[in-house]
């Protein structure tokens, strides 16, 4: 294969793998697809020599880098090579930016072109000077103002010739001449005279011991960017700047080693003293170069650029100058070599059309094999991390959209649903201990004078509730009572009239009270109950499902259960109290017939009755003996075995003569009974805290047993994006659109590669 036929064919082929780098880079860069970063690096890494290469054959290149130490001849070395004293080489700096020399086939086709530095590019230089403090240079281009303005201005220009003498000066001036060559970027020459084969170019870059950091950039740059170099060596071992070259050349070309593409040219051997010291310098510079870059022998060639231009009439007066007499230089070299031919020494011992030679055979027959080695590895590492990036995305991902829709969507419901089922262990753990604590059983260390679990408030609702029901109670029964008296007087006060009637308008008052505790004790609960669903609901993320699921229909319904639930439980023990106390005043008939018709009932209020006064300690016995087993000192000891009378009930002794006040003081103190019995019996004796026990663990259990129910409702809030879950679970799930994007990308892929593969 030619070079021709293999650039067109690489070109192709690293375009199409230069397409699915694309491809694979882009599909890596989604974190959902989860390529290895090692693998993306891979293929970043690879797609910069690539492409540098890809914009070579394009251009139809083949770029060779003339690099080397300041004064080390490089552009002698050209010079010589084009057969013409054309770039400056004087004793000082001479090259002031990069010279690029293109091979061109017509004698029409020569040029020269200059680009001039824009503002931008000038002001950099200046900053770049400034920081390396490079004060010569500075200076140089103050005093020069006007000139590298002038320049700067008229922009990019271009020079036609015919011969390359004709461009000498202005190439001199904008090249080499500090009044100029500071502003100008760079210089392209087009000639027919640098080789026969087409797209040739020569690198000329300033010295890399300049100082300057842009020539040192330059230099990596275009030594990362060519396809063969040539070291013009002045020194028999290489110094640290020559050394970094060997970096940079390893550096942008992995895929060939630097003693593939790399010539040395020892040169100005004809400064050497002697045979001895020529021969001993090219050894020792051969064993220094096969030790740090397995270069061999046949890839250094050694000579002097400057004694070729001499001996071949092609030197212009400064090179003479710089160099020396021609007689002198060929006598010398005479010495040197052995060689006493002059047409022989005008080759041999100068080494230019040596060097030339190999580079041409180079060219000719060994850069396609180079370009083969270093296009092949490439490709393979491009195209077989792509493969493995594809490989490894697709076990996970369709490249049908529609497929890779339900495979997301399939799958994220599996993650969603075994992250749900841990999730419920733990909203079923935390229930259990809020309602250990907070409900039944709080820890004593968590106890305040304010902190009550959901039971003891619902004890306390009830005392409150009792303490202000029968203060109005009271005030409307007193309210009532000169009224009843004065209905009961005719003409005079009938005691026992009065009494009956009285009591009978309060026995209705009290059935509407009790009526009334139970109906705000159901309100009580309900508000615990829904305080408990509160909390069931923040742990469902604030879901309106779970008070619609656990309680039925509405909360007036589930008020008015608790309400008859309530009521039943209460009116068994309450209504009986009632009747004895408040039916029928003390030693009545009615009141013993009461009396003998209470069932166990009575016996139980009895047994739970919790409070202090031991007259109240039995039902009956206070039903039968009324106040007197509070006030009568007689009676309490006769029946109590209690000496002194009660303490802590607030009512007036009466005076019996008196039968207003004695009635008063008797309904008075079945009142005060009835309260007492309210508060420290009846609630206990109806099992209210059991009550309100098996009410607030039923909404538990309701809760735990629709497990199914919650799964349903935590993939609705899922699915409908609710903050509160979505800030809990993983960062995988947080999103509920299918993302298509992996499996487009993926299909990409998977067309560049068969479009690659159908290709080659």
């Amino acid at each position: 294969m030619d070079w021709k036929t293999a650039s067109s064919y690489y070109e192709t082929r690293l375009t199409d793998a230069l397409n699915i780098q694309r491809h694979a880079v882009n599909l890596a860069n989604l974190p959902q697809a989860e390529v290895p970063p090692k693998l993306k690096q891979i293929l970043i890494q690879e797609a910069q020599p690539a492409r540098r290469q890809l914009e070579r054959l394009k251009k139809r290149e083949f770029r060779i880098a003339v690099v080397g130490l300041e004064k080390a001849g490089k552009s002698t070395f050209v010079n010589a090579w084009l057969e013409c004293d054309l770039l400056p080489a004087k004793g000082g700096r001479c090259t002031f930016t990069t010279t690029q020399i293109y091979s061109v086939e017509h004698e029409s086709e020569q040029r020269l072109e200059v680009q001039a530095k824009t503002e931008a590019e000038f002001i950099n230089l200046l900053k770049e000077l400034e920081k390396a403090q490079a004060q010569e240079d500075i200076n140089t281009i103050r005093t020069n103002e006007i000139t590298l303005q002038e320049v700067r201005q008229e922009g990019n220009l271009t020079f036609p010739f015919t011969r390359l003498e004709d461009i000498r000066e202005p190439l001199k001036k904008y090249v080499a001449d500090e009044k100029y060559a500071h502003a100008v970027l760079e210089a392209r020459l087009y000639t027919n005279k640098l080789a026969q084969a087409e797209g040739i170019v020569f690198y000329d870059v300033p010295g890399l011991d300049s100082g300057l950091a842009k020539h040192v950039d330059e230099a990596q740059e275009m030594l990362s960017d060519c396809d063969a170099v040539i070291l013009v060596q002045r020194f028999t071992s290489l110094r640290e700047k020559e050394l970094e070259i060997i970096k940079f050349t390893e550096q942008g070309d992995k895929n060939v080693t630097v003693a593939d593409k790399l010539f040395v040219f020892l040169s100005r051997i004809d400064s050497l003293g002697s045979a001895e010291a020529m021969k001993t310098h090219i050894q020792e510079a051969a064993q220094d170069w096969l030790k740090r870059a397995n270069l061999p022998n046949h890839r250094i060639v050694s000579g002097s650029a400057g004694a070729y231009l001499l001996l071949n009439n092609i030197a212009g007066e400064q090179t003479k100058l710089e160099i020396g007499d021609t007689h002198v230089i060929q006598s010398h070299l005479q010495r040197l070599t052995g060689i006493d031919d002059v047409e022989i020494l005008k080759t041999d011992a100068t080494g230019m059309p040596i060097i030339k030679e190999k580079i041409f055979d180079y060219i000719n027959t060994e850069r396609v094999a180079i370009l083969r080695k270093r296009c092949e590895a490439s490709l393979n590492t491009i195209i077989s991390t792509s493969e493995e990036i594809y490989r490894l995305v697709s076990k996970n991902h369709p490249e049908n959209p529609e497929q890779a829709k339900l495979f997301a969507e399939n799958n994220q419901r599996v993650l969603f649903a075994e992250w749900w089922n841990q999730k419920w262990l733990i909203i079923k753990a935390d229930l259990q201990k809020y309602y250990d604590t907070y409900v039944v059983n709080k820890a004593v260390e968590d106890l305040t004078a304010n902190s009550l679990t959901q039971i003891e408030k619902f004890r306390e609702g009830y005392l409150e509730i009792v303490d202000q029901e029968m203060q109005k109670l009271r005030e409307e029964t007193f309210k009532k009572k000169d009224n009843i008296f004065l209905a009961n007087s005719n003409p005079e006060f009938d005691r026992m009239k009065a009494n009956f009637a009285w009591r009978e308008d309060l026995y209705n008052d009290i059935s509407r009270l009790l009526s009334n505790i139970a109906r705000q004790l159901a309100l009580e609960l309900q508000h615990e109950s829904l305080n408990l669903v509160t909390y069931m609901t923040s742990l469902l993320w604030g879901s309106d499902q779970v008070k619609a699921r656990l309680i039925e229909n509405s909360e007036d319904y589930f008020l008015a259960k608790l309400e008859n639930s309530l009521s039943v439980l209460f009116l068994r023990f309450a209504r009986p109290v009632a009747e004895a106390l408040i039916r029928g005043p003390v030693n009545s008939d009615t009141r013993n017939k009461i009396i003998k018709g209470l069932g166990v009932d009575i016996e139980i209020v009895d047994n739970y009755y919790s409070g202090k006064e031991p007259a109240y300690s039995l039902l009956k016995r206070y039903v039968k003996y009324g106040a007197d087993l509070l006030f009568n000192l007689e009676v309490r000891q006769q029946v109590l075995g209690i000496t002194g009378i009660v303490t802590g009930i607030a009512t007036a002794a009466i005076n019996n003569e008196i039968p207003q006040q004695a009635v008063i003081f008797e309904v008075e103190n079945d009142i005060n009974a009835f309260e007492e019995y309210l508060k420290f019996a009846i609630f206990n004796a109806a099992s209210f805290e059991s009550y309100c026990i098996q009410e607030l663990k039923g909404l538990v259990d309701s809760f735990r047993e629709k497990e199914g129910t919650w799964t349903g409702v935590a993939l609705n809030e899922w699915l409908q994006g609710n903050p509160l879950l979505l800030a809990e679970i993983p960062n995988n799930l947080k999103s509920q659109t299918s993302n298509l994007e992996v499996s487009e990308r993926l299909r990409q892929l998977s067309i560049a590669l068969k479009s690659s593969f159908k290709n080659w």
